[in-house]
């Protein structure tokens, strides 16, 4: 962490270091977290196909993968693994590396160094943001789970007989969690 005096924001978040490293700013404190594994990629790219397979067929928004910053508030600006953001939330210009605002859906892919903030301290802010869906996927413990927006926290779903989830925010959607494991070392 670095010592600041004052919270930090988004132009602050911009003069960061071009690195390799990931950057993100939860309640105006720097948090840094090293480049992710072999199989936290793979995680990630099988949930962006199936959310973007999803998104092209239904035409109900558009799917982005890190690097891409989210910005929730003046003090928190987050790099999700992944962003669903639906076509009402209107599109986002081609040059611009940022969506203002809470994004429909937000996938975070669990790596060591991002456990505690993935399962705490995300979850937390995700929901105060509003955003309506927000899964978290574990490739070490192959599990995903699927959190729905109530109120102002989060829910986890339940998967249905078959195994299977439905996503609650893109009405359609359902993922079967051991297709996206199923390629892991």
């Amino acid at each position: 962490m670095i010592a600041t005096l004052r919270p930090l924001t988004y132009d602050d978040l911009l003069q960061m270091p071009d690195d390799g490293q990931r950057y993100e700013i939860i309640g105006g404190e720097l948090s840094v977290t090293p480049a992710p594994s072999w199989n936290h990629q793979r995680v990630l790219g099988e949930i962006y196909r199936l959310i973007d397979d999803f998104a092209r067929d239904s035409r109900e928004g558009k799917v982005v993968f890190a690097p891409f910053d989210v910005i929730l508030g003046p003090h928190d600006i987050v790099e999700p693994d992944l962003v669903f953001m639906a076509s009402t939330q209107g599109p986002v210009p081609g040059e611009q590396n940022f969506f203002q605002g809470a994004p429909h859906l937000l996938v975070e892919v669990v790596s060591p160094s991002s456990r505690q903030s993935d399962n705490a301290k995300k979850l937390a802010l995700y929901a105060r943001a509003g955003v309506l869906e927000y899964w978290i996927a574990d490739p070490v413990q192959r599990t995903l789970i699927i959190n729905v927006l109530k109120g102002e926290a989060y829910i986890p779903i339940r998967p249905e007989a078959d195994g299977w989830y439905s996503s609650r925010a893109l009405r359609g959607l359902r993922v079967n969690p051991s297709d996206i494991f199923a390629d892991l070392d």
